[in-house]
Formats: C-alpha cells, sequence, structure tokens
C-alpha cells in the first residue's frame, strides 16, 4: 500500500505519513511531518514567524494490524515576530504535551464499559495511573452530555412515566435512590439516600423533577416515595409495581409451604421442599413434567392447592383486567382471599387492603420496574468489579455510563 494510502485511511489532520517502518519488537513507528511550514501565532493569529528548531517525540496511537502503533512526530519550537513570544506546534490529534492521540483517549474511555480501568490498561498496555487519569478525564466531559441528553429526551416525552426505587451501596446501612425513565428505557439520576427528607433536600434533583410532568410514577410500597411522589408530581398516577406485589402472595405461599411440612410425613415434605420452586413459577409456563409434579404437591395439602390457586387467580387479575372493572374485581379477589382462613393469607392481605388504589391503579398504565431492576443488578455488578469506588463522583459517572450507554450520542 503506497504511502498516500494509508495516510488517507489513518485520516491525520495537516500532517502526512513520511516513513512506516518494519515491525519491531511488536512495534509499529509511523514518522509524520506537518503539511505547512509555519503556523500561525496563538496570540495574534499572525503566520510572520520564525521556526527556532525541532527535536521529535514519540505518541502512542490506535494499534495498527495488531502491533502497537507509536508516532514519531516533530516537536517545533516556533517564535512570532509582532509579539516576540515563543510557542510549540500544535496537532490537532494531540491535547497539549501528552504522549497519547485523542482516539488513543478515546478508545480507553470506551474500553471502561463493562469492564474495569485494570482489565482496559492490561489490555491496552499503559500504566495504570495514566489509565485512571484517562477515563476520569473523558468521564467528566461524557457523562454529563449523556445525562443532559437523557434529561431533555424525557422533559419532551409525551406519556412520561418515572419509576423509583433503591440500591444498596453498603446493604443494610446506605442506599441510594435512582429515578428512571421507563419511557425512553434511561437512569435520569441518583439520590442519595432513600428518606423523604433527604430527597426533598436534594437541590439538583428537585430542579430535574421540576422539569418532567409524568403521566404515572411506579414504585414499591415505601412511604417515603409515595410521599415524595405525591410532592413533585401531584398530577401523575402511583403504581404499586406488579412483581413487588406478588412476591406477598407468593412469600405467603412459601410461609404455609414450610408450616405444613413440619407436620407431613417426611417423603412427602421432602418431595415439598425440593421442587419449593415450581410453587413460584406460572402455571401457564410449566413444562408437563413440572405440572405432574405439582398437582401430586397439591393434592398432599388442600390449604397448598387453594394458596397456589389464588396466587394464580392474581396473576390472571393483573394480565386480563382493565382499568374500569380492576377495583372492583381485585375486592372481590381479596374476599375470596379471606374467606380460605389461612393465617399467612390473611397477613398478606393487609398489604393488599392498605394499597388496593395503588395496585389497580396497574391497568391505567401497564408499566413495571422491571428494567429498573435490570439496571440495579448492572449497578451491583460494577460495585463487585471495581471494589466500589471511594469517589463519589466517579462511582455515579461510571454507573450512568453503564446505564445509559444507549444514549452515547455526544
Amino acid at each position: 500500500m503506497h504511502l498516500h494510502d494509508i495516510n488517507n485511511l489513518i485520516n491525520f489532520q495537516d500532517v502526512k505519513i513520511v516513513k512506516i517502518s518494519e515491525p519491531i519488537q511488536n512495534k509499529v513507528y509511523i514518522t509524520l511531518e506537518p503539511l505547512e511550514s509555519h503556523q500561525p501565532c496563538p496570540s495574534c493569529n499572525s503566520m510572520h514567524t520564525i521556526r527556532r528548531g525541532s527535536k521529535t517525540k514519540i505518541i502512542r496511537h490506535l494499534d495498527l494490524w495488531e502491533y502497537q502503533t507509536l508516532l514519531v512526530v516533530p516537536s517545533i519550537r516556533l517564535s512570532c515576530k509582532s509579539y516576540h513570544i515563543n510557542f510549540s506546534w500544535v496537532y490537532s490529534f494531540i491535547t497539549g504535551k501528552s504522549r497519547y492521540t485523542n482516539a488513543f483517549k478515546d478508545k480507553l474511555a470506551k474500553t471502561i464499559d463493562g469492564s474495569t480501568v485494570k482489565h482496559a490498561t492490561r489490555i491496552l498496555n499503559i500504566p495504570y495511573t495514566t489509565g485512571e487519569r484517562f477515563i476520569k478525564n473523558n468521564l467528566s466531559i461524557t457523562v454529563p452530555c449523556i445525562q443532559d441528553q437523557v434529561a431533555k429526551q424525557a422533559s419532551q416525552s409525551e406519556r412520561l412515566v418515572i419509576g423509583i426505587d433503591d440500591f444498596a451501596i453498603r446493604k443494610g446501612h446506605s442506599y441510594n435512590t435512582g429515578i428512571h425513565d421507563l419511557r425512553n428505557n434511561a437512569l435520569l439520576y441518583i439520590a442519595k439516600g432513600r428518606k423523604y427528607e433527604q430527597l426533598t433536600q436534594d437541590n439538583q434533583l428537585m430542579t430535574l423533577v421540576s422539569k418532567l410532568q409524568p403521566v404515572a410514577v411506579v414504585m414499591d410500597l415505601a412511604k417515603s416515595y409515595h410521599n415524595f411522589a405525591k410532592k413533585v408530581f401531584p398530577y401523575a398516577i402511583r403504581i404499586a409495581d406488579r412483581f413487588h406485589i406478588n412476591r406477598y402472595i407468593t412469600d405467603a405461599l412459601h410461609d404455609l409451604r414450610k408450616r405444613i411440612s413440619k407436620v407431613l410425613p417426611t417423603k412427602q415434605a421432602k418431595t415439598i421442599k425440593e421442587n419449593k420452586n415450581i410453587l413460584g413459577k406460572r402455571f401457564d409456563s410449566l413444562k408437563p413434567y413440572e405440572k405432574d409434579i405439582l398437582y401430586k404437591m397439591l393434592d398432599i395439602s388442600d390449604n397448598l392447592a387453594k394458596v397456589y390457586w389464588l396466587k394464580e387467580d392474581l396473576i390472571t387479575w393483573y394480565d386480563y383486567s382493565h382499568k374500569f372493572n380492576a377495583l372492583h374485581l381485585l375486592d372481590k379477589w381479596i374476599h375470596k382471599g379471606h374467606s380460605l382462613d389461612i393465617p399467612e393469607v390473611n397477613k398478606a392481605l393487609k398489604t393488599f387492603e392498605n394499597w388496593r388504589i395503588e395496585i389497580s391503579n396497574y391497568h391505567y398504565c401497564r408499566f413495571t420496574n422491571a428494567s429498573v431492576e435490570g439496571r440495579n443488578n448492572k449497578i451491583k455488578a460494577l460495585q463487585r468489579r471495581s471494589y466500589f469506588l471511594r469517589n463519589r463522583q466517579s462511582h455515579e459517572y461510571r454507573i450512568y455510563l453503564e446505564c445509559n450507554c444507549e444514549a452515547l450520542v455526544v
């Protein structure tokens, strides 16, 4: 390949390739020269400059055909005749006195998605501290642009739906709250803490939510989140997340299973315990052999069978009810549950009675926090990979990049 073809392929501005070396210890040296003989003064923009000499410097670039690519670039000193100041030749593909091209830094920053700084620097064979510095600088520019983009998209979205959920920094001790755009599948903001006072005193969060006009807010049954949603989104309907609600009746089913197993013969108790996961599955998703096992378990205990089919009735209510009859049918389901007179079920039904409006609101806007839980899993994986991050801003930037990487149009 001719040099001018390689020059077009690499596409450097204002320079030309004059020489490419043979591979030396897995490295290729590309010698560059400026196209012009002079460069304007940065102060007066005058072309009346004098070249005072030059020396070469080595710049790391993107790998070429699996070889480390090193650019041999002349470092030219110039002086301005008008202002009598000295300055160095500026190349568009290098920032300041850096020993790495801008393209190389961007490549390094992109490899951090789903990885760690240590892994990224090891792959590209650069010092850890250098890679960490480049990544932090890139994130400080890229992530605010991403967040501005997703916030603007949310504010302009029709029938916006917001999801609110917490995730642990240290389980049982410290938590953060995520504000999510369920309509556009994006993480809008991370707030410190999960109490009502902490959320309302976060000025940046309050500024963000003042620009949003959602039709619905999906969350679990935490009082602090419902009070917060009432305050900042007074005209939005509040929806109790479907999968959090299902968990109450499923937990009641398993509590009953544990209680009756204590009085059953050993063989029957063992059968129920070994196949307990089948009880939590939807009946219409069971395989034929799983249905056979299920029928055997339900034949062991009438109460177990009654609660299992009560759980299936709730799934049917979620799937087939509509906003005009949802509340009435939910009340009938609650009444049916009470008629069983099973302590575990009665305990679970108290939650359904207290939150019946928020539960039935699901049929006005069929959104759940399933995508939010997926992002929470991403965040947990990030924290495990990084052994947590002591710098909170770096921690937030990494989370935003991990969760909103699809919105990376900067």
